[in-house]
């Protein structure tokens, strides 16, 4: 199976100065667990990653205004590791695990095109 059957699109996408709180607003309308951030808001540059996770860790215990926050100041900065369009979904889980993360942008020419998590690789397994 190949990365382009299981990736989540379209994506979640915020600017870098956009305040944390606008990327949890993000989140919440998309369902989502994460926003990339991109370099002119749309598709074709991907500059980071905020999850969930980073903004109750780096934002709400450290006590801080989400509202006050702007996203570059919590993102997961590159070389973000990230997945061909049409890898395999067994490259895809190799890349997660010898990381250790959860969420791989997908790429294709050298654009943004997708994001594939390991709950999308689990969903394959059922």
């Amino acid at each position: 199976m190949k990365v382009r059957d299981l990736m989540s699109y379209p994506i979640a996408t915020v600017r870098p100065d956009a305040t944390v709180l606008e990327a949890i607003k993000r989140m919440a309308a998309e369902n989502k667990g994460s926003v990339l951030v991109a370099g002119d808001g749309l598709l074709k540059e991907c500059l980071g990653i905020v999850t969930t996770s980073q903004v109750f860790l780096k934002v709400f215990a450290e006590g801080r205004d989400p509202a006050g926050v702007v996203v570059r100041e919590i993102m997961t900065v590159g070389p973000l590791v990230t997945i061909d369009l049409d890898a395999s979904t067994a490259e895809a889980a190799r890349l997660m695990r010898e990381h250790s993360i959860r969420r791989l942008p997908v790429m294709k020419g050298g654009a943004l095109v997708g994001i594939i998590t390991s709950k999308d690789l689990l969903a394959c397994v059922e």
